[in-house]
């Protein structure tokens, strides 16, 4: 459990009789100026992540300035901004002055952090903790490398904890705007289970199953009303074509809605609303991307639900892959094993036939029985500039190592897995369980166990050095203080 830094009600009212002019002046024994020297350091070493080449021509002084002007004024908004630096960066070739000065450019640029900043701290309501001038000196130190008051790892987690402090005060005060709103709808049948539950549209079915599988229509929003995330791609669409197959397993079914489930049937709508505990907790739900969060922690949420239907767990994944299977097995030039794969010859291969537990290089795309496309190893052999992928038949799964033998050097095939020839029943990484998979192959070359993998094995591995480990472990830790 992370410990929290609780902020005393009385710093968010205090505030000294006159602002530092530099950071010789700050008072680090004031909680209001820490934190926004803090905050203002931090958006100003977000500029590391631009080209040196680039930050370089930037005018420190109007950096500063708009960064200063943005954050600390409601009525300006940094659209403009965001245009001219789209414009100016559009050739990918640094950055175009023809229509703007250096000046402007470098203006817009502090620009755009400062509202971003502001806009933060408003949907948070944190803004009047923060002093503009303090996180001003806080930025431009930054920027110049000077922002050494505060250690790095004690300002990201002050940082952190900040946050963490205003989602939960916000959160507790949303619940208890919404109890009072409707006081019918508080559930608190257990002291830490409480929850307010709204029936929008009685259901008709049968009442939820925890043990199934859910087509549903999920949309989890936070306290401000924004969708964090949600099932709906189109809301012109039909129901069905927004839904999607969760089960309680998922991280998107938080703990309230498991708890609030004995009171949903099939074909109801409900609103659910909850504090963080019975949400997404102390530790709220990362991007899977690494790009920060996208349900913070101690984020209290609103759920809006509808089960359409309910199955037997995994039932849906396996119908769509016997789908996809009897589909393989009427393209032409088609084999169906008694093992259950289906081979189909695209392209027939003119080298020597794989054998058995022989070590193989070969290019591949598998898709799932979705048709989602998870792994193109034409994609990463370009990006990474490296060759086709080499492996052995005795450490792929058991559908590669009866279907490959039967490929030659040079063709190109379509493998298609039931699920107990590939992953099985438990799945893998990104790979659900009892998911049928679709494999694009193409054999480049093949040869005796050892001559291909062995070899890759014992290429020289690259090493890191002690300053490259320490730039991983800052942004590790800045990463786990956004």
């Amino acid at each position: 459990m992370k410990k929290l830094i609780f902020i005393p009600i009385t710093a968010f009212f205090v505030a000294c009789s006159s602002s530092p002019k530099d950071a010789s002046e700050i008072n680090l024994e004031d909680f209001e100026q820490r934190i926004s020297y803090a905050l203002g350091a931090d958006i100003g070493a977000s500029f590391k992540s631009i080209p040196e080449e680039i930050f370089a021509t930037l005018n420190k002084t109007e950096l500063e300035k708009g960064f200063y002007d943005y954050l600390s004024s409601k009525d300006l908004s940094a659209k403009d901004c965001n245009d001219m630096l789209e414009e100016t960066h559009a050739s990918g070739q640094g950055i175009d002055t023809t229509n703007y000065t250096m000046k402007e450019i470098s203006h817009c640029y502090g620009a755009v952090f400062g509202e971003g900043l502001r806009k933060s701290l408003v949907v948070k309501n944190g803004l009047d903790i923060v002093n503009f001038d303090v996180a001003r000196i806080g930025f431009a130190n930054s920027l110049v490398g000077a922002d050494t008051i505060i250690d790095l790892n004690e300002r990201q987690t002050m940082i952190m904890n900040f946050h963490n402090d205003l989602n939960k005060s916000n959160g507790e005060k949303f619940m208890m705007d919404m109890a009072k709103k409707n006081p019918d709808n508080v559930k608190d049948e257990n002291p830490d289970e409480e929850y307010i539950f709204i029936e929008n549209t009685p259901g008709e079915g049968e009442a939820i199953d925890l043990n199934k599988e859910f087509d549903i229509l999920l949309t989890i929003t936070s306290i401000t009303g924004d969708t964090l995330v949600s099932t709906y791609e189109n809301t012109g669409l039909p129901e069905f074509q927004n839904s999607m197959i969760l089960t309680t397993d998922d991280i998107l079914i938080p703990q309230v809605w498991k708890i609030a489930a004995k009171d949903m049937k099939v074909g109801g709508d409900y609103s659910v609303y909850s504090s963080y505990e019975l949400a997404f907790g102390e530790d709220g739900v990362y991007s899977p991307n690494g790009q920060g969060y996208f349900i913070q922690p101690f984020t209290a949420i609103g759920i809006h639900t509808k089960v359409l239907k309910q199955a037997e767990r995994y039932s849906s994944i396996k119908e769509q892959g016997r789908e996809m299977i009897e589909a393989a097995k009427q393209r032409p030039n088609t084999i169906v094993d008694p093992s259950g794969f289906v081979l189909t010859t695209l392209e027939e291969g003119t080298g020597k036939k794989v054998k058995e537990g022989d070590d193989v290089q070969a290019h591949y795309v598998l898709s799932l029985s979705n048709g989602e496309v998870i792994q193109n190893s034409y994609m990463t052999s370009a990006q990474g500039n490296q060759p086709a992928p080499s492996f052995s038949l005795n450490s792929v799964v058991k559908g590669w190592q009866l279907a490959i033998p039967k490929m030659r050097e040079g063709g190109r095939y379509r493998l298609v897995l039931p699920y107990d020839l590939g992953y099985g029943e438990n799945g893998n990484r990104g790979i659900q369980p009892y998911e049928t998979l679709s494999f694009e192959i193409e054999v480049i070359k093949s040869g005796a166990p050892g001559t291909l993998v062995q070899a890759q094995q014992m290429a020289p591995q690259q090493q890191i050095s002690p300053e490259q480990l320490k730039q991983l472990q800052e942004e590790l830790q800045k990463q786990q203080g956004q």
